[in-house]
């Protein structure tokens, strides 16, 4: 989806198999999710893995729910605790042309932060502003870029005084994320991740690596399909560690629009 992930700190990957079957604009957000059909609302639900590698127990956390209009595009993703004592939502509008023109993130109806976005007269993106939870300015974006599929592929980071905050770095294939870089104020890399695919676009494998001053965290995580709807999207999938040891299962209802 064309979500400023880096604004966040948040990487949000879903994808299942690429069925061209429903014809949404190039920049539509299901395309980047991956998803297939007349898409309205997915909700997926974590679970625990049971002695067996089977379904256990519900995780405290999380159940998440992206809706979407029908064209395509992201309206609003929540993630909710279980006891849904910790909700956390995610409100988009859009431009015209389908590029993101705020976001507005709150926790239990509070607005914890927000991002208004400005689009030049070719309707790309040209700078980005990030607000706290009163309405101040936090951070600014610029030198913003962006692929044929609306996807922002790069940005520079500004703090409020105006101060260098670093720099953010993606690919894709088409309009599907494949991995991204990101640096400190001063060019060192801060974190990395690298996304394979199958040939369908399932997400396989993710791997990431965190730096700090003291460490580096890598991390391995591998995904299996376990079963699709009718239209090809997953319906549960298994998280692996890295030596292929099932740690979670997620299984995501999928909800569509009338034909």
């Amino acid at each position: 989806m064309k979500r400023f992930f880096f604004l966040s700190g948040v990487i949000l990957i879903s994808f299942s198999c690429n069925e061209k079957s429903h014809d949404y604009p190039k920049n539509a957000d299901v395309r980047a999710d991956n998803l297939n059909g007349p898409v309205k609302q997915t909700v997926s639900i974590d679970y625990k893995v049971d002695s067996s590698g089977n379904v256990g127990m519900q995780d405290s956390c999380c159940v998440v729910t992206a809706k979407y209009d029908e064209k395509g595009y992201i309206t609003e993703y929540d993630n909710d605790d279980k006891a849904g004592e910790n909700k956390q939502k995610e409100s988009f509008i859009h431009y015209d042309n389908g590029a993101m023109k705020s976001l507005k993130n709150t926790k239990n109806g509070k607005v914890t932060s927000s991002i208004s976005v400005e689009i030049d007269s070719a309707g790309n993106y040209k700078l980005a502003q990030e607000y706290d939870s009163a309405n101040n300015l936090k951070f600014y974006y610029t030198d913003i870029s962006q692929n044929d599929y609306g996807q922002l592929t790069g940005m520079k980071k500004f703090n409020a005084d105006s101060t260098s905050g670093g720099s953010m770095v993606s690919d894709f294939n088409n309009s599907i994320f494949t991995g991204n870089e990101e640096k400190d104020s001063v060019g060192n890399v801060i974190f990395s991740s690298t996304v394979k695919l199958d040939d369908k676009n399932n997400l396989v494998e993710r791997d990431t690596k965190n730096v700090t001053k003291d460490s580096t965290i890598n991390k391995v995580v591998k995904y299996k399909y376990d079963s699709f709807d009718d239209h090809g999207n997953w319906t549960q999938r298994t998280e692996l560690d890295e030596n292929g040891k099932p740690v979670q299962i997620t299984k995501r209802e999928i909800t569509y629009y009338k034909e």
